[in-house]
């Protein structure tokens, strides 16, 4: 059997995508994912065109609304952009047979991302944008974020729930 196609999120590939331009490279992971996994490389961010550096942004409720706004400019506004984007390429991730995303993320984050009001006061916990749109889209894929992969027992254990996912998908 071919090897699982797994995306991931760019920027724990060690790559200059996060808005800060910082590094988040994940040594032990990144070997442990192109060792077994083919993988698809994901930034939402910059495949909506934004740039590295950029200004930062976050998850902002207002009334029933999510929004993403710029932290210190909040007429920055990317949501329409990001939804668009969020159908479109959940759609084409439908042979995947897993993701692993960054955690806190506001398009990206699994559970973990904070979502503010409109004074920028934490309200709750929830997921980024994008891991949201593609929970929806496919509840049995496996999904997670690089803060559940730390030990070698996490890994293998994600490893194998890929395996399965590949095998029901090929049934």
């Amino acid at each position: 059997m071919d090897k699982p196609v797994v995306a991931i999120s760019r920027c724990l590939l060690g790559e200059r995508v996060r808005y800060d331009a910082e590094l988040k490279h994940f040594p032990e992971l990144v070997e442990f994912v192109r060792a077994r996994f083919t993988l698809i490389e994901i930034c939402p961010e910059v495949e909506i065109g934004l740039s590295t550096p950029r200004p930062p942004v976050r998850l902002v409720q207002q009334e029933d609304q999510l929004q993403i706004l710029g932290r210190d400019d909040p007429t920055l506004d990317i949501t329409a952009a990001m939804q668009t984007y969020c159908e479109h390429r959940a759609t084409q991730l439908d042979s995947i047979h897993g993701y692993i995303f960054k955690c806190r993320s506001p398009s990206c984050g699994v559970t973990d991302t904070p979502i503010f009001n409109e004074h920028g006061e934490i309200l709750h916990y929830a997921s980024g944008m994008f891991a949201q749109r593609m929970l929806q889209q496919y509840p049995q894929l496996p999904i997670t974020d690089e803060e559940s992969l730390i030990t070698a027992k996490q890994r293998d254990d994600f490893a194998q729930q890929v395996k399965r996912y590949q095998q029901k998908l090929s049934t």
